[in-house]
């Protein structure tokens, strides 16, 4: 019975202790080192994760940046078709409404009507 009672507990403190996050990767797919600012300024002393190839291998940023900038333009032209058809649909809902308006235009003057004849 003490064997169950410790090892509830324990998997219930298991639960309530968090996981560690996933380590930050740069763009090599590298796991990053934690590195701190050495330059005077604002953001001295301010630590952040870094490429472990940086500044040695300053083209990873640069090709990540190109990478960025297209999926940016994908993204810009892939909102400017979603603008499209949105302007598409709308057209079509105002003409449908119209038509709405016709048809309860129409049916109003019918009953006017058939009310005028049988008055008369």
């Amino acid at each position: 019975m003490a064997s169950r009672s410790s090892s509830s507990f324990s998997g219930s403190r298991s639960r309530s202790i968090p996981s560690s996050p996933p380590p930050v990767k740069c763009f090599h797919d590298e796991i990053t080192p934690l590195r701190t600012v050495k330059f005077h300024g604002p953001s001295r002393g301010k630590r952040f994760y870094g490429c472990p190839y940086w500044p040695y291998e300053k083209e990873c940023l640069e090709e990540y940046v190109k990478k960025l900038k297209e999926k940016n333009s994908k993204l810009k032209d892939d909102v400017n078709e979603l603008a499209l058809e949105n302007a598409v649909k709308f057209e079509s809902m105002e003409s449908v409404k119209a038509d709405k308006k016709l048809v309860f235009a129409m049916l109003l003057s019918w009953i006017f009507f058939a009310v005028v004849l049988l008055i008369n």
